[in-house]
């Protein structure tokens, strides 16, 4: 079975895990909207983390990075008076000078990424949504910023106005992706943040089109349990985007082309008004605990 599965940030390992452990053959799309030039490097994190994820190197505990990482290069740059409030790993690093190198040698970050994932050993394709900019920028009280100055930097702290994905008018998603698209037998979007992960690919034009003239079914992992997400600051800009803050605001957000939407059970109130939209609903344990729990949910998603 050829799988494709749309990922971005923390919440989205867990799931990569499970269906690679499926033994399926998965390209992963990953968001590009939270890219960033840190000291010189450009840093993907949302393609890193479904890279290391996928590698068996990925920090569980901190869902970013690499496990047993250490800081001294980041430590140096404090004692010489450069910011350190984006923490890069020493090994981690590695990472962005090669990639930085690479693209100033003028590969495009799909190539690029072919290259890292298979000198990390990673069998499925991690693409890139689109080689173009796409900057996923906050509009605060104390101005645009980017998504990383706001959640890492600033630690969500900033009162919200909105959400804006520079660039995403001229980007152009990869022939890569369309074909993967293609030729994918499931499409499946992993319990992501709905604005700052998933958002930014369905900013591109075309795209959340191409999703719902696929042949294959779209299926999706609600990031919500009740009003509360798995992680990250998804609520507070669920809220400012004007989403609904539960199951509902997700599968309004994809409802263009989402065929099943997976909810936990104790949200089984909300499956009429999923169903409403066209969306078959299904109710679940969400909670990936463990491996087997990562395998269970995966295959209910490929079966959904």
């Amino acid at each position: 079975m050829r799988i494709v599965a749309l990922a971005g940030g923390t919440g989205s390992a867990k799931l990569l895990r499970g269906l690679s452990g499926l033994g399926v053959d998965m390209t992963v799309v990953a968001n590009v909207g939270d890219n960033i030039w840190v000291h010189g490097l450009y840093v993907c994190p949302d393609l890193d983390i479904a890279m290391y994820t996928l590698a068996g190197l990925a920090n569980r505990r901190q869902g970013w990075g690499i496990e047993g990482d250490t800081f001294r290069t980041l430590s140096q740059l404090g004692q010489i008076g450069e910011p350190t409030w984006f923490a890069l790993g020493d090994m981690d690093i590695a990472t962005h000078i090669v990639r930085t190198k690479m693209l100033r040698e003028g590969l495009t970050l799909t190539s690029v990424m072919d290259k890292l994932r298979k000198a990390l050993g990673v069998d499925h394709a991690i693409l890139p949504l689109t080689d173009d900019p796409v900057e996923t920028r906050i509009l605060t009280s104390a101005g645009d910023i980017h998504l990383q100055e706001f959640w890492v930097r600033d630690r969500g702290r900033p009162a919200v106005m909105g959400v804006a994905y520079k660039g995403s008018s001229k980007a152009r998603f990869t022939e890569e992706v369309e074909e993967a698209v293609k030729m994918a037998d499931r499409i499946v979007l992993c319990p992501a943040n709905p604005v700052t992960s998933i958002g930014p690919m369905l900013a591109v034009p075309g795209f959340s089109r191409r999703l719902s003239l696929a042949r294959a079914r779209v299926t999706a992992l609600s990031p919500m349990v009740g009003r509360v997400p798995f992680g990250g600051p998804a609520a507070k800009l669920m809220k400012a985007v004007g989403m609904r803050l539960n199951s509902v605001g997700v599968a309004k957000a994809y409802s263009e082309f989402l065929d099943s939407l997976v909810i936990d059970r104790s949200d089984e109130s909300l499956a009429g008004e999923i169903e409403e939209l066209g969306i078959k609903c299904i109710l679940s344990s969400t909670l990936m605990a463990d491996p087997s729990d990562e395998r269970r949910i995966a295959k209910e998603l490929l079966e959904a």
